[in-house]
């Protein structure tokens, strides 16, 4: 089933990628030019703290990874140097499933971010905090960090391909989640 979409990302990436290519500026504009929704599919890694899931016997399996979607929105509010200042959040959502035991995970993350490059592509790096929630047999929610980059380039005037790398440090919660270190990694389209 996964690799099934995953070759369907892959099929609607290289038709994009293979149609006809808009004309591209002599002079393009700084990163922006106001604002980008982006939508893609990502995986991430999922807290295995053993209070989330405490039917599962000893030496039993939990997931440790998810497949999901990313989805965010970023404005572009002025250049300071050679970077364009954007803020913005992004929500992902990952399910994961083992032998044992099965957990979503979704977090929240707003952004401040430093852009490089120009309007028909820039690489990004940007920081921020907001809130994870972890769904297993028990429920984890905490405050979340939130450190990564990426780039985006435009294939049209409007419609990009992009990826982002994300660290996501989950706080602990009690005695349900221990402090976790997650590492997402998602790819796909982005609009301007």
């Amino acid at each position: 089933m996964r690799a099934g979409r995953l070759a369907a990302w892959l099929g609607l990436a290289g038709a994009l990628l293979g149609s006809r290519v808009e004309a591209q500026s002599l002079t393009p504009g700084p990163p922006g030019p106001i604002f980008v929704v982006d939508v893609r599919g990502a995986t991430s890694g999922i807290p295995t703290s053993i209070g989330l899931y405490p039917t599962v016997p000893d030496g039993g399996s939990v997931p440790s990874r998810g497949f999901g979607y990313d989805v965010g929105g970023h404005v572009y509010l002025f250049n300071l140097g050679s970077a364009r200042v954007g803020v913005g959040v992004s929500v992902t959502g990952v399910r994961g499933t083992a032998t044992d035991a099965m957990a979503t995970m979704n977090i929240v993350a707003p952004q401040l971010s430093f852009n490089f490059g120009s309007s028909d592509g820039w690489s990004y790096l940007s920081i921020g905090a907001g809130i994870g929630r972890v769904d297993a047999e028990a429920t984890g929610s905490s405050s979340a960090l939130n450190a990564g980059g990426g780039a985006r380039w435009f294939i049209t005037r409007h419609l990009g391909v992009g990826f982002d790398l994300r660290l996501h440090r989950i706080a602990a919660d009690g005695d349900i989640m221990g402090d976790s270190m997650t590492f997402a990694a998602s790819v796909g389209f982005s609009v301007k």
